[in-house]
Parts: structure tokens; C-alpha cells; sequence
């Protein structure tokens, strides 16, 4: 199993790539080496994330049988991306994000990845949204109970300063003047 070659001598497209909002080329003076990672090509600077993907799902990509090259970057894109995206916080995750990469594991697996270690941290995504959503919910009812109480304990309040002066009115004793 070839784990990665350095491409030197790629031709011109091969060497440009668009994926999402990412593009590559070798055309900039500080762009990085092109390098091939079990038929995939790669910038130098996804090295180590591809070589991760591949040590821990080797048959990740056995039954992907694209022949074109541009392709074969571009699904390899879209799955960087996809993963990207799901490390972002959950609190930055919307679900409509979550849905895209639902749709994009659909289409990748779709391809022929086999991407089960990836829809499982999808789900594992979605149930952190609903959790989410649910403690949400759960702090602004508990929010109104507070500001329920907090009025309901102002009116007592204000019930208790106008009783005082009647109580204390009512603990006065008489005066002599008051009973002659």
C-alpha cells in the first residue's frame, strides 16, 4: 500500500484545484508541493490530515473507482471540508449545516467512500444539536418561571409596605386624650 509520493511533475490542471471555497495552484511562489496519498492528490499542508483518514479507515476508499484525477481531488476535497465542518463547535453548527453534511456523506458514500466512521460523528453531531435545542428551551422556561416569580415576589413586596404602617398603626396604644 503506497502511502504518499511527492507529484514534481503534474501538469497544469492537475496542479489547480477548486473545492468549495478553497483553491490550490502552483502558479503563487508560496503554494505547496503536490503530493499523492493512495491515488489521491493532495496539497503538502493536507498531509497529515489524509494520512490520519487513511490510518485509522485503511478501506476508506477500496470501493471508489473514479479514474479521472480532478474527481478523485475533488471528492478528497469535499471530504477535508465536510470534516472541517464538523469540528467546529456545535455552538457555530447550524442545522442546516448539519444537513449539508448529511446530504455530502450521502453523495460521498454514494461514490463509493465508505464513510460509516464519518456519519456516525454526523449523528453524534445531530444529537448534540437536539440536546442543545433542548436545554435551550429548558433555560428559557426556567428564565420565565424567574420572571414570574420576580413580579409575584414585587407585588408581595409592595402588599407588605403598604401593611406595615397598618400594623404599626395598630400597635399604637391609646393616649389618655384619646380615651377621655
Amino acid at each position: 500500500m503506497e502511502k504518499y509520493t511527492v507529484s514534481s511533475d503534474s501538469s497544469d490542471e492537475e496542479q489547480r484545484y477548486s473545492s468549495s471555497s478553497k483553491e490550490w495552484s502552483k502558479s503563487s511562489d508560496h503554494a505547496d508541493e503536490i503530493v499523492e496519498v493512495n491515488g489521491f492528490q493532495v496539497l503538502d499542508s493536507q498531509l497529515t490530515q489524509v494520512m490520519a483518514i487513511f490510518e485509522k479507515h485503511p478501506d476508506m476508499a477500496s470501493d471508489f473507482n473514479l479514474e479521472n484525477q480532478q474527481l478523485r481531488n475533488a471528492y478528497m476535497g469535499v471530504l477535508l471540508n465536510l470534516i472541517i465542518t464538523l469540528c467546529q463547535p456545535p455552538t457555530d453548527l447550524t442545522m442546516d449545516d448539519l444537513n449539508k453534511a448529511d446530504r455530502t456523506i450521502l453523495d460521498l458514500t454514494k461514490a463509493g467512500l465508505k464513510l460509516h466512521w464519518l456519519r456516525q460523528k454526523l449523528d453524534e453531531a445531530f444529537q448534540k444539536e437536539e440536546k442543545q435545542r433542548e436545554i435551550k428551551a429548558q433555560i428559557r422556561s426556567l428564565e420565565e418561571k424567574v420572571k414570574k416569580r420576580k413580579l409575584s415576589l414585587s407585588d408581595i413586596e409592595s402588599d407588605l409596605k403598604k401593611q406595615k404602617p397598618a400594623a404599626l398603626a395598630a400597635e399604637t396604644p391609646f393616649d389618655f386624650s384619646d380615651i377621655v
